[in-house]
Parts: C-alpha cells; structure tokens; sequence
C-alpha cells in the first residue's frame, strides 16, 4: 500500500471520528457556537442544531469519497476528466509560485501587525477608553464596523485590478471578477445597505426572518451566514494553502477554479484571525466590555481579503509573461 493510499485513509478515517462525536453539546461545552445552540430565539436554536447535522452528513460524505479515492486511485488517475485536469496549461507568474512558499511578505506583515494591534485592544482597551468611546468603537455602525466596511469596498475594487493584471481567458480572472462583486455585496451586507445611515424601515417579511431586524441577507435564519463564513475563511486560509502545496490533483482543482491562494505567511496570519473564537481568545484574556469579538474577528477578516487581493494583483503586475505552472 502506498504512502499516499494510507494517508488518504486515515484522513477519511478522522472524519469518520469527528462525525460520530462531533454533537450541539460537544460544541455547547467548548464554547462553540454555544450562544447560537442554546440562544432563546427557536429560529436561531434550530438553525444552530441544523448546521451541526448538516456539518456531521459533510464529513462523513468527504471520508467515504477519500476512502473511494484511495481504492480506486490507478483507475482515477487513468480516466480521461483526471488526465485533462492534470494538464499543466494555467500560467501563473514564477514570482508568485515562489512567493507562495514564504513567510515573509508585506501582506502577511500588514495583517500580523493589525492582529497583535485588535489583542492588544482587547487587553488595555478598558484601560484607554472611556466607555462611550468604546461604544463608539465597538457597537453597531462602529468605528469597527466601518472600517470593515471599507475594507471590503477597496477589496472588491482591488480584486477588480487584480483581474485586470491577469488578464481575460485565465480562470484566475474570472474569479476575480466573482470576487469583486462578492466583496462589493458584502460591502453592503455590513452597511445593511444603508438602512440606518438613511433611516428606512425593514419590511415585516424580513423582520420575521432576520435575527437583528435589518435589511440584509447574513442576519437571516440565525446566524447560519456568519457560521459559514467562520468556516469558508478558516478553509481558504489553511485548507487550499497546504491542498496546493502538497496534493497536486487537489492544486490542478484550485488553479482552475481561479482560487486566490495566499502566501505561506499571509496564511497564518488569516489561520489566526480566523481562529479569534471567544473560547480560544478569552481563556488568556478578559472580554473587553461593549466588544463582541465577531466584530474584531471580521474586521481582521476583511482587511485579510484585501491584502490578499493586493498580493495577487502585485506578483501578477510584477511577473510580465507568466510562466506556464
């Protein structure tokens, strides 16, 4: 039995495990999604114990493919879709693929600075500001709400330029342009389309269905949108790295789809923004009051989108001819 064939299953075999245990109460006693699963609101509940079945269905979905894969791997890898997608024919520039594998970078730099900046707030922030001035911080339409806001604006421009120095007919291009548009929603999403900055009503319909009585999408049903955007983060900062890295099948698959893949540096530090979870950053630090760290969390998350988008539009402004990978 090969190396790969056994990593593969063992993979598959992890998230047959994590499936059988993973459960509402597991999660309830570490803190995960704990407000959520036992909130009083029925929706949010059952919305909550829904995303958990549904995670548990995925991952033992995901471990019987890997184990299919591992069985059936020489007859996968003569079919005809697993020799197209294997042909090396995406150019991406040779800056990039070495960049890829650093550390250092002004990207990775700029989010590590603005993450040690949002702990230390958390730590003397009470400290510094009065408590109106945290609440100007940290409250809805925020200082901190604001600035993410900004930050997905100039995103979605900055992917826009970035689809510009990659140029038409490149996959990599077409997701730019998905992506300028997604951050140009998500833009308005935070803002809730300006409902309070012009002071228009929510409509009955959507007051019904949305946890905050806005007018906005990611309020709905609970908190399902921003569960799952806790979990796509988390995947494209750590999961399509290493995918890219170190599974060539799996890297052909990003290539294709045109997925932006951050540099090794720039992916720990997203790693860890995404993982600013309040069972993880208040067993070393006490809660600042007025702060829900969900809103630091998005606000890292949102400047991790933008840098990511200037890494991607510099190696590709900077490469000239990309080389064929």
């Amino acid at each position: 039995m090969t190396a790969q064939r056994i990593i593969l299953i063992i993979l598959a075999i992890g998230m047959g495990v994590v499936a059988l245990i993973l459960s509402a109460e597991t999660l309830i006693r570490i803190g995960l999604m704990d407000d959520s699963l036992t909130s009083e609101v029925e929706m949010t509940r059952k919305v909550a114990h829904a995303e958990v079945a549904v995670l548990r269905i995925i991952l033992a979905t995901l471990g019987v493919v890997l184990i299919a894969v591992a069985l059936f791997r020489e007859q996968i890898s003569e079919s005809g879709p697993y020799k197209w997608l294997m042909r090396p024919d995406i150019p991406v520039p040779a800056s990039y693929e070495a960049a890829l594998r650093r550390l250092a970078g002004p990207e990775a730099a700029i989010l590590g600075v603005a993450i040690i900046s949002m702990l230390v707030y958390v730590r003397v922030g009470a400290d510094i500001f009065t408590v109106d001035q945290l609440l100007a911080i940290n409250l809805e339409d925020g200082i901190l709400e604001w600035v993410s806001a900004v930050f997905l604006l100039l995103a979605s421009l900055m992917s826009f330029f970035a689809a510009r120095a990659i140029g038409r007919g490149h996959p990599r291009y077409n997701m730019h342009i998905f992506l300028t548009v997604l951050f140009f929603l998500m833009f308005g999403e935070e803002i809730s389309w300006g409902q309070r900055v012009f002071g228009f009503g929510t409509p009955e319909a959507l007051q019904a269905v949305n946890v905050q009585s806005e007018i906005n999408l990611h309020n709905m049903f609970g908190y399902l949108f921003d569960h799952v955007f806790i979990l796509l983060f988390l995947v494209w900062a750590a999961c399509v790295p290493l995918a890219y890295q170190i599974v060539p099948p799996l890297r052909q698959v990003i290539l294709r789809l045109g997925v932006p893949v951050p540099s090794a540096g720039l992916a720990v530090a997203m790693t860890i923004s995404g993982l600013m979870l309040d069972p993880i950053v208040y067993r070393f630090l006490e809660p600042l009051p007025t702060l829900r760290l969900a809103e630091a969390r998005e606000t890292l998350a949102t400047l991790a989108f933008l840098v990511l988008m200037m890494e991607v539009r510099r190696h590709y402004i900077n490469a000239g001819k990309p080389e064929v990978g």
